[in-house]
């Protein structure tokens, strides 16, 4: 492997690894920001909803932007400016935090809405960009194993930060000063991991990256290549199949369950910790299988086991383990497969403007689902209807029409794609569900004794 790739794979690693835990808290609906604003601010669930909508319309809006910034900036230079916008918005925000008001106030509300928008707005803008950017500097026949590794590294950092989220929440009592501190160190880690991207080259390949062309015949291009709509509308539908009740889970667990955030917070670490263990198992499997195939396997078993969560109450809090678990596992491997489709298809010439517009229609659809569901959940409690039985009514929706969303993925033509009974049938492997629960050392060294114990000679 040539040096330069060499060096830009290792600090592509770091770059991630140190940008998790920042990234992590700027994700809506994430169980710290969820704790922040229902626990210590006292948002209701419509003020949430508007809240936690924030990164999806920003990430519709910068289609706007992100083509015209483009034409002046390498994906390298503005992956880079907009991650320090972005730390910079989270200074701002935390600098601000001890001064707002701890009520449900409008000056609360609009204070959070302008930090939570230039953190957004940075966000949006650095994903386009990152993504563009990785197509250079990770050459596609390593990308399926590449990010599956990269990946594993990455969810255990994220393991690592939320251990540390419930050791310092704990300790503090869930005090103000514990998410200062917490947003705190993770500023310090994402300006290291700017500074890794700031050593990384922009390309690893011998030929210089495609030239862009004007933005209005990347929008040509995108709108004529039938498989690149297709999988926009996709992405649009699960934006908002996943996100019209997905955010609320954490707020089910504070009200309905009365489960501490400590306490939530290590149920869902076994989330990441499922995906860690898996990753590099799924990389393995897009690669030889195809993205697609894959793709439908991983979101089928993931809202299976999502149905879970209707039938949860303060009698079975056990089923909690299992459904972060399974999710985690799961949802790696439907993760990845966008990730590396979202590559594989988008033309090299109309890079910025195809994944700009995947990523705007996607969020667009994403933006419209918190605040409507926060609407219909607040309506349904405020009509008297019981409000456990709201949530596990309302935890219905995504399972239901993410398997109806398939049969939109199934549409789409991927080159050197497999069936989908191909990849259920390496599933039954033993060796491939071992290697998806990380157990692939314990299994090899089974099976190796076995071997050894039939071919000892009889004495």
């Amino acid at each position: 492997m040539p040096s330069l790739l060499r060096s830009n794979l290792r600090l592509c690693l770091w770059d991630g690894i140190s940008a998790i835990p920042l990234t992590l808290l700027s994700q809506p609906g994430n169980i710290v920001l969820a704790a922040l604003l229902t626990g210590i601010f006292s948002l209701s669930a419509r003020s949430y909803g508007i809240i936690v909508s924030l990164p999806f319309w920003f990430n519709f809006l910068q289609v706007l932007l992100t083509p015209l910034l483009a034409q002046r900036l390498d994906a390298r230079r503005l992956c880079i400016v907009s991650a320090w916008l972005h730390c910079a918005g989270w200074i701002i925000l935390t600098c601000a935090l001890p001064f707002i008001p701890k009520a449900d106030t409008p000056l609360t509300l609009w204070v959070f809405i302008g930090g939570f928008s230039i953190i957004s707005l940075a966000s949006a803008i650095n994903g386009v960009a990152w993504n563009g950017w990785m197509q250079e500097v990770v050459p596609a026949r390593l990308r399926g194993k590449y990010f599956g590794v990269r990946n594993r590294l990455l969810y255990i950092s994220m393991i690592v930060f939320l251990l540390s989220v419930s050791g310092l929440l704990a300790l503090m009592n869930g005090k103000m000063t514990a998410y200062i501190v917490l947003f705190g160190v993770a500023i310090v880690l994402r300006v290291f991991s700017v500074l890794a991207q700031q050593r990384m080259a922009a390309s690893t390949g011998k030929h210089q990256p495609a030239a862009q062309l004007p933005w209005q015949e990347q929008v040509r291009n995108v709108r004529r290549d039938p498989t690149l709509v297709t999988f926009i509308a996709f992405a649009a539908l699960m934006g908002f199949t996943i996100n019209l009740f997905g955010p609320f889970f954490p707020v089910f667990m504070y009200e309905q369950l009365h489960i501490t955030v400590a306490k939530a917070n290590w149920i869902l670490l076994f989330g990441p910790l499922g995906a860690a263990v898996s990753f590099p198992a799924w990389g393995r499997l897009l690669d030889k299988f195809g993205n697609i195939p894959v793709m439908v396997v991983a979101l089928a078993l993931w809202q299976l086991f999502n149905l879970i969560w209707c039938f949860v109450d303060t009698g079975n809090l056990w089923l909690l383990y299992v459904v972060a678990t399974t999710g985690g596992l799961f949802s790696a491997g439907y993760g990845i497969g966008v990730f590396n489709l979202l590559l594989k298809i988008t033309p090299p010439t109309s890079r910025t403007m195809g994944i700009a517009l995947f990523i705007s229609f996607s969020c667009l659809a994403a933006a419209m689902g918190p605040p409507l569901g926060g609407y219909l959940i607040s309506t349904a409690k405020a009509r008297g209807f019981d409000p456990m039985t709201v949530y596990h009514t309302a935890f219905i929706f995504a399972p239901v029409f993410s398997l109806a969303n398939c049969l939109v993925l199934l549409r789409i033509r991927e080159a050197s794609a497999a069936r989908i009974t191909e990849v259920m049938g390496a599933m039954r492997n033993v060796r491939t569900v071992a290697s998806l629960f990380g157990l692939s050392f314990l299994v090899n060294q089974v099976f190796y004794r076995s071997t050894n114990r039939r071919k000892r000679p009889a004495t």
